[in-house]
């Protein structure tokens, strides 16, 4: 297994300023050298701690298999180039996601969903390990998916297997696009790790923090976005404790004021 220091900006959306030591994980038997650590993927939804020990798929596990309406792809293949071959084959059902800059894994993981669709609506099977059980696969009914959740928090996704639906290539490509613009036209075109926080019941998080005129609050260089209230983006060098202390400010704000205890979506490690 490859063992590299590097600064944390690399590896994540939000270009945050640290370093952490990232351990690639380049084969099968790597995974049995994986001790205390947290997987990462794409890095579009996390915050990291400086100095942490950390876990990443290789490009080995990146791959993109179809078997009539079955689509077998690997743990650390991006959004986009499933995107890419599902329009090439006309294949449709993960247009949801155009416009992530995410890996199947991490979405996976956190049952990403937008437009009223998640992972769980197409999802069939994972190929995953952890220390206890080694090697093996859950099924789509053994598989425990809610908002923004899974049952796969602590497992590495090695494979996902995917069950889409035939379409043409103007209807996918027309709705990956549609799809892909609002995402640009509501989030911010600036670093960010996406939603801080879930919604909550019936509620939308970015208008209680808005509510609570929390709009541009800035601590050292991370600032509440001016935009949309639930995004956090980073001005220059960011720290995580610069964004911690803002996720901090803004659950006691909301709370404070309409009783209600945000849930953060985006993974702390």
């Amino acid at each position: 297994m490859k063992q590299i220091k590097i600064n944390t900006n690399l590896i994540t959306s939000f270009k945050q300023n640290g370093t952490c030591t990232l351990n690639v994980i380049e084969n099968m038997d790597d995974l049995h050298e994986i001790e205390q650590g947290k997987l990462v993927g794409e890095g579009s939804n996390i915050i990291i701690r400086n100095h942490q020990n950390l876990y990443k798929l290789s490009k080995t596990f990146s791959y993109v298999n179809i078997v009539d309406s079955l689509v077998i792809v690997g743990g650390s293949t991006k959004i986009s180039l499933i995107n890419k071959i599902l329009i090439k084959n006309g294949l449709s059902g993960l247009e949801f996601l155009g416009g992530v800059p995410a890996s199947i894994g991490g979405c996976v993981r956190m049952n990403a969903g937008a437009f009223g669709k998640s992972i769980s609506d197409i999802f069939e099977y994972a190929i995953c390990y952890n220390h206890d059980k080694g090697i093996y696969t859950i099924h789509k009914d053994n598989a425990y998916f809610s908002y923004r959740n899974s049952n796969f928090k602590d497992n590495v996704i090695l494979e996902v297997g995917l069950r889409l639906k035939k379409s043409n290539y103007h209807d996918i490509i027309t709705k990956l696009n549609e799809n892909t613009k609002i995402r640009l036209s509501k989030a911010p075109l600036l670093r960010t790790f996406g939603s801080v926080f879930k919604n909550p019941p019936n509620m939308v998080a970015g208008k209680l923090i808005e509510e609570c005129y929390l709009k541009g609050k800035i601590i050292g260089d991370a600032m509440i976005c001016k935009k949309h209230a639930n995004y956090i983006v980073n001005l220059n060098k960011a720290t995580a404790d610069d964004v911690l202390y803002l996720i901090d400010i803004i659950k006691n704000n909301v709370y404070k004021k309409f009783n209600v205890e945000l849930e953060e979506e985006v993974v702390i490690l």
